[in-house]
């Protein structure tokens, strides 16, 4: 008996998913009109398919095996369309067989330069309050010469001959599956249905140059570290297509005083036990400058005082809170004078 959890190598608890994914990876790798490609192989990957992907089927052949299942014990036995079915296959996944991944959409959609990814830093100060960055990215670009049509200046575009205008191509192949036809942009004219009468000297017609550019990069007040801005067509060009993304992640700096939570910095202030005990105004310096901070009389080891407004800019334009948490610095040497004065706080109940 045939093992066709074998054959597609996938568990026998796989999901219907599982099965698919495999059956499309294996139907691509052996497919007789690739190169490498094994006719009997590949009968055997769409036998096990056809049994896998039906669950009344997969539930047979697992109480059964090949009979109960319908499947041939013997061998593939031809490639039956009727008894396969097209409800358990999409054509999208017949044609992605016949003629690979990816290429021209015939359906309109267009194509897109590649995104760029980079990393920018700035400190704690500039992620609360927004800042701005200038960076200079080396990438593919429009050429400026010909602006990106290809043509020297002054040079007419004509009718591509290879598509006559048509910016595609049809494109028939042969298959098991049967016959199919795809439309693929044209390769001479990648698309656009014209050509340059007389090519662009600087991009030699390609309407593409590697060159460097400066982009203005806005840092929104209160991002947080390891967040992604996104600057729409910053990315790559292509002949033909729009533009790719920029993509910045931001690493926020560490402060040496704050930390964030949420909207709302948090920091430790260190008084003596004396300012403990009987109050005071202290000044604490802060991301907006220095402030009176009151210190109230009998204040406890950890309590945490709150300073409203002096946080992280909110995206509505309002502001967190400034959490300070007292920490009292308790002697550790004692006087004789300090002494006698903790003996009259205790005689005090202190």
């Amino acid at each position: 008996m045939k093992d066709y959890y074998d054959i597609l190598g996938v568990p026998r608890n796989a999901t219907t998913d599982d099965v698919k994914k495999a059956y499309r990876k294996l139907a691509h790798q052996y497919h007789p009109d690739k190169k490498g490609g094994d006719e009997r192989r590949f009968k055997e990957i769409n036998e096990a398919y056809q049994i896998l992907s039906n669950d009344d089927k997969r539930s047979q052949y697992d109480r059964f095996g090949n009979a109960g299942a319908g499947g041939p014990e013997g061998g593939f036995g031809g490639f039956d369309f009727g008894n396969f079915g097209f409800d358990q296959m999409d054509v999208g996944d017949i044609f992605e067989t016949v003629f690979g991944r990816g290429g021209f959409s015939a359906s309109g959609g267009k194509r897109r330069g590649r995104d760029i990814s980079i990393d920018i830093e700035i400190p704690f100060a500039e992620s609360a309050f927004g800042t701005e960055r200038r960076v200079l990215i080396r990438k593919r670009a429009l050429c400026d010469e010909c602006s990106g049509t290809g043509a020297e200046k002054g040079s007419a575009l004509v009718t591509c001959v290879t598509c006559h205008g048509a910016g595609t191509l049809r494109d028939t192949r042969k298959s098991l599956f049967g016959t199919f036809t795809k439309m693929v942009e044209c390769g001479t004219c990648s698309g656009k249905g014209k050509v340059p009468e007389k090519q662009c000297k600087t991009c030699k017609g390609e309407t593409i140059i590697v060159k460097s550019e400066e982009v203005h990069i806005i840092v929104p007040a209160g991002i947080e570290d390891g967040e992604v801005i996104r600057i729409s067509g910053k990315g790559e060009a292509a002949p033909n297509a729009d533009m790719g993304d920029l993509y910045a992640k931001v690493h926020v700096l560490p402060h040496a005083v704050f930390k964030r939570l949420r909207h709302d910095l948090v920091m430790r202030f260190e008084v003596p036990l004396s300012t403990a005990l009987v109050g005071s105004s202290e000044e604490i310096e802060t991301l907006d400058g220095k402030i009176k901070v009151k210190i109230p009389q009998g204040v406890a080891d950890g309590e945490v005082l709150k300073v409203a407004g002096k946080g992280i800019v909110r995206d509505d334009g309002g502001r967190g809170d400034l959490l300070i948490e007292v920490k009292i610095h308790m002697p550790k040497k004692i006087t004789p004078a300090l002494k006698s004065l903790i003996e009259e706080l205790k005689r005090e109940g202190f």
